[in-house]
């Protein structure tokens, strides 16, 4: 191990490899390899909520803002999207928690993902800061309750994301606006001088 660098923790190692599919052969590869990423399935130690990147970097000045815990979130390099970790679970109740935090009509739900998925996660402490997906936030083994990391929970999540998407949406015209921008653009050009 080069200085500087941060062992991974065995409680925490043996959280990710719950979530996959031989978690004795996953926690001692890790444990010889703790560069590189995981692949983890989702629904076994938690579930997944996708969005823009920006609306969940958005949210979670919100959230810490609101001085809500912040659990580990993941953004991918290569998309413009990012992942949070909420609890197991999560995927059942995930539309109503949207649909309560009162999410502006016309614009996509982020998703979440349960059972039957799967996200790729940087290593806990990796050697360097590039690849395909980097933390947004770590997994923080000072908040862990037994070897499980601390995740976000999902209610303030969904009303956060709510939040920072009426805040840095742009204004959608209402009728009234397209129609004074359709007078204008036929107005003479003399006039509109």
């Amino acid at each position: 191990m080069e200085v500087g660098e941060v062992a991974e923790s065995t409680a925490l190692s043996v959280w990710f490899s719950t979530a996959t599919p031989c978690p004795d052969t996953a926690a001692s590869w890790w444990q010889e390899n703790p560069h590189l990423p995981r692949r983890l399935k989702c629904g076994v130690t938690f579930d997944v909520v996708m969005a823009d990147r920006q609306l969940i970097e958005a949210a979670y000045r919100l959230l810490d803002q609101y001085e809500q815990p912040l659990g580990p979130a993941v953004r991918f390099t290569s998309l413009r999207s990012a992942a949070v970790l909420v609890p197991s679970g999560t995927v059942e109740s995930w539309s109503s928690l949207v649909a309560a935090s009162q999410w502006p009509s016309g614009h996509p739900r982020p998703a979440c993902l349960g059972q039957g998925h799967a996200i790729l996660v940087p290593a806990p402490a990796p050697r360097l800061a590039t690849g395909v997906a980097q933390w947004l936030v770590p997994p923080d083994e000072g908040q862990a309750i037994g070897g499980a990391p601390l995740l976000t929970s999902p209610a303030p999540l969904a009303r956060c994301l709510a939040e920072a998407l009426t805040l840095h949406a742009p204004a959608e015209p209402t009728p009234l606006r397209r129609a004074v921008a359709v007078v204008r653009s036929a107005l003479p050009s003399s006039r509109r001088s």
